[in-house]
């Protein structure tokens, strides 16, 4: 996926059609090329209309939204290596000493 925030739309008159290489492709082929083509000029053609401010609020909002995902799994992954910590230390067998308790099974 191309990223759009740091190429700066270029204004240059609509060039001539590209022939179909047959050799090198078929229809399908220049078919995706052609639609990859429009999707990369529209979306230059969106980021036109967007000031450069705009821009650069967006991204450091796109960073801090992953940095608070990072925090917070950071937290739940340790709290889950210590859990696992203390399962694997050895837990003392229960006794109740002498005395012989009854268990009625029905």
């Amino acid at each position: 996926m191309t990223d759009y925030d740091d190429r700066e739309p270029v204004v240059e008159p609509m060039e001539e059609e590209e022939p179909l290489r047959q050799e090198d492709e078929g229809i399908l082929d220049a078919f995706v090329r052609y639609q990859r083509k429009a999707m990369d000029e529209g979306c230059l053609a969106v980021q036109a209309l967007i000031p450069p401010e705009f821009r650069a609020h967006g991204r450091e909002a796109k960073r801090a939204f992953k940095r608070s995902f990072k925090v917070l799994l950071d937290e739940i992954a340790a709290r889950i290596e210590e859990a696992e910590a203390e399962d694997e230390t050895p837990q003392r067998p229960s006794t109740t000493g002498k005395t012989k308790v009854k268990v009625e099974v029905s």
